[in-house]
């Protein structure tokens, strides 16, 4: 099974949250999604990610996210993003790998691992958080069905559980889809969005989420090469 355009896994979010000095929850997916689906680019193929996300009325955070699979079942993936309120740097790294071969129909499963370290100003300490994660996807006529169950730790904390599961329909070039995703000791968030690919290998996006009352939104694009 071959993911859809854009999918960058663990690194978006365990940076989004690591931003906030918190992890609040699981792995991530292909943009739109925040929970991660259990498949990779085609072998010699990969995608970059950019986008923007954050609560409303505030500056949020701008990402970019290339990924590559170079070996069968193997992406290696990096993130570059800036908060443009708390005007933090932050690079990471992430690895995901399947456990057999690719289905189009019928159930995958993989695991992946990353890492993010978090640049401050001058003075500040700079902080660092790893994620683990396992991955299932399960695709029918009807839709597709992601799950995730995890585990992230910030330098310094102990680690703490994450969760995830959505569902996704396409028409055609259209797809949407909901999803609730958490971190243990954390208010889970609800979400829904939308991806176009109005072109091979283009993608646009976007997503409206709530957390404890607040508003979360972000936009972006994914190329394919």
């Amino acid at each position: 099974m071959t993911k859809p355009l854009g999918s960058i896994s663990p690194l978006r979010l365990l940076a989004a949250t690591t931003t906030a000095l918190c992890l609040a929850g699981p792995a991530l997916a292909g943009r739109p999604l925040s929970v991660d689906d259990a498949g990779v680019d085609e072998v010699g193929h990969g995608h970059i990610e950019v986008w923007w996300e954050g609560p409303r009325g505030q500056p949020g955070t701008f990402y970019a996210a290339p990924a590559f699979t170079p070996i069968a079942g193997l992406e290696l993936g990096a993130v570059l993003a800036r908060d443009r309120g708390e005007r933090h740097t932050l690079q990471g790294l992430q690895v995901k790998w399947l456990w057999g071969p690719a289905q189009e129909r019928g159930c995958n499963a993989g695991s992946s691992a990353g890492i993010v370290h978090r640049r401050q100003n001058p003075g500040q300490n700079a902080g660092s958080a790893v994620a683990l994660n396992l991955i299932g996807t399960c695709a029918a006529p009807w839709g597709v069905v992601n799950a995730n169950l995890g585990s992230q730790r910030e330098r310094g904390q102990s680690w703490r559980a994450t969760w995830g599961a959505s569902v996704e329909h396409s028409w055609g070039a259209i797809t949407p889809h909901l999803e609730a995703f958490g971190t243990q000791h954390s208010a889970p968030t609800f979400q829904t969005g939308v991806r176009w690919e109005w072109a091979p290998g283009r993608q646009i996006d976007a997503t409206v989420g709530r957390q404890q009352g607040h508003t979360l939104l972000s936009v972006g694009f994914a190329l394919g090469f």
